[in-house]
């Protein structure tokens, strides 16, 4: 299956759209081999004066931000992520009767999902009001009854977001995450299997697929995402049950799968959350059963103060909330904490078939012998 799966939810911009989308995505990848190349050379000649990191940190940031050249490329940076959002909400907005329809006769196709919401459940402020990578209303739009826009929005916009940053589109994160499950534990075949922090439902579809025999559930806090990963799902004809929880406490019992997955969730969770969906992860797993949370190999450790200054632009006008917090994290320190033996734990990169980019891959498998019923 390729990265960006065609569904008929996915939209036909018209071709002042599109011409407006090939600006947007020239746009993007000139301003970003522009920052890159600004950066190494800012790097290259930095000379910071000693002392804690954290200090050294805002000396880079004094250093790097005081840099008209570099403030310009920033400009070009904001204003080419507003701009792509733009064109996918006009593209949306569309076509949006069409996609009301597509979902009302979703929840009635009979492929086998289905779709839980739970008007009770509060995400809190901080959810509320983020405009995660600027989305348009953030991932809890849900301005009308039925709302699916943030569902749309989410996937045609990270859709268009990777093909700007170069990003391969032969294998999705979670054809990625099947791959490495079949080279490092080949006989494990999950028959209850949980996708945390869905989102759109794109990266819950391909275990569906994958394991025809397994009952696939997903969650995530927001409705409009929900509805529309309900009905993407049902589309392509992938039984996939969706639920509206929270990862800090999702509400299955003890030892309720073989299989949980996350995908570029990590990133977006304070290292509380992230924490508590590590504690989750290891109280729903069976034993034996496995868990692995993607994400991106960003981590401050592996950088120079000028680097670290260069992605702190996406914490601060990107909506990237956690952005600095995930780059400190250990995800095989929370694992570990969870309850997860070392030995049982993988936390290493690994590289799309294409290898334009690898993911951080944090798994563990649970402690105990695994049913074989």
């Amino acid at each position: 299956m390729a990265r960006n799966t065609q569904h008929e939810l996915l939209t036909s911009p018209s071709p002042d759209i599109r011409a407006r989308q090939r600006f947007v995505l020239a746009l993007k990848r000139n301003g970003e081999q522009l920052r890159r190349r600004f950066v190494a050379k800012a790097d290259a000649v930095a000379e910071l004066p000693p002392g804690s990191s954290d200090t050294r940190l805002e000396d880079a940031i004094t250093l790097l931000y005081s840099e008209n050249a570099y403030r310009a490329i920033c400009t070009v940076k904001r204003a080419g992520q507003e701009m792509m959002w733009d064109t996918i909400e006009d593209s949306i907005e569309a076509e949006l009767p069409r996609l009301q329809e597509l979902y009302e006769e979703a929840r009635a196709r009979p492929v086998g999902g289905s779709l839980t919401l739970d008007e009770t459940l509060q995400a809190g402020e901080e959810w509320n009001a983020a405009r995660v990578h600027l989305q348009p209303g953030g991932y809890l739009r849900n301005r009308t009854p039925n709302d699916l826009m943030a569902g749309a929005l989410y996937e045609e916009g990270g859709a268009l977001y990777s093909r700007g940053q170069g990003v391969g589109t032969k294998e999705s994160k979670a054809e990625c995450i099947i791959r490495f499950l079949e080279g490092w534990k080949p006989d494990f075949q999950p028959t209850r299997i949980l996708d945390v922090a869905c989102s759109a439902g794109a990266s819950s579809v391909p275990y569906a697929l994958a394991y025809p025999n397994a009952e696939v559930h997903a969650i995530d806090i927001g409705e409009g995402l929900l509805r529309y990963a309900h009905a993407r799902a049902q589309s392509i004809g992938a039984p996939v049950h969706f639920h509206q929880m929270n990862a800090e406490r999702i509400d299955f019992p003890d030892e309720s799968f073989d299989l949980i997955v996350s995908h570029n969730a990590m990133h977006e969770m304070s290292a509380r959350t992230q924490q508590a969906m590590f504690d989750e992860t290891h109280r729903l797993l069976r034993p034996g059963g496995i868990c692995i949370h993607q994400d991106l190999p960003l981590k401050f450790s592996d950088m120079s103060m000028i680097r670290q200054a260069d992605i702190m632009f996406d914490e601060w006008y990107n909506g990237e909330l956690h952005w600095s917090e995930y780059a400190q994290t250990d995800c095989r320190a929370g694992l570990e904490r969870a309850g997860f033996a070392p030995e049982a734990i993988h936390c290493e990169p690994f590289p799309l078939l294409d290898k334009t980019m690898s993911w951080l891959l944090a798994a563990a498998q649970k402690s105990g012998e695994r049913a074989t019923s």
